[in-house]
């Protein structure tokens, strides 16, 4: 099983994160891997998560030293990328994508619904875990 991430850089409320916790463990299997984009809020979070469930931790950062890369401790990390290139290979390299947006709703714009689109564009199978309240 290979699961993949986006999400903001504000990170996951507590409700976000029990529900990432809750299906992260229900997709856990012997050889489960984690991919990410290395930045901070969601993705951190979520890796040192699913690092602590035995995923093995797949790393996509993106270009250069923006300010926002969290430098998570990787098994693996894949060439820095820009944010567009890296987000449609993580979509490419999961069998499931987990979103967690800031909003709400769905929004125009913005890395997490940029992502996200992409994957509902390619028939990947996704959850959603929306901040609620």
């Amino acid at each position: 099983m290979k699961v993949g991430i986006t999400g903001t850089r504000m990170g996951m409320n507590e409700h976000q994160f029990a529900g990432v916790q809750e299906l992260l463990t229900k997709l856990y299997e012997a050889g489960a891997e984690f991919h990410h984009g290395d930045c901070v809020g969601v993705d951190a979070e979520a890796a040192l998560l699913a690092k602590e469930l035995g995923y093995k931790i797949i790393g996509h950062p993106g270009p250069g030293e923006d300010g926002l890369r969290a430098f998570v401790e990787c098994d693996e990390s894949k060439e820095p990328a820009s944010h567009f290139k890296r987000n449609r290979t993580i979509v490419d390299e999961c069998d499931v994508l987990i979103v967690v947006p800031l909003q709400n709703e769905h929004q125009p714009r913005g890395g997490t619904w940029y992502t996200h689109d992409y994957a509902v564009k390619k028939s990947k199978p996704l959850m959603v875990f929306y901040p609620g309240e």
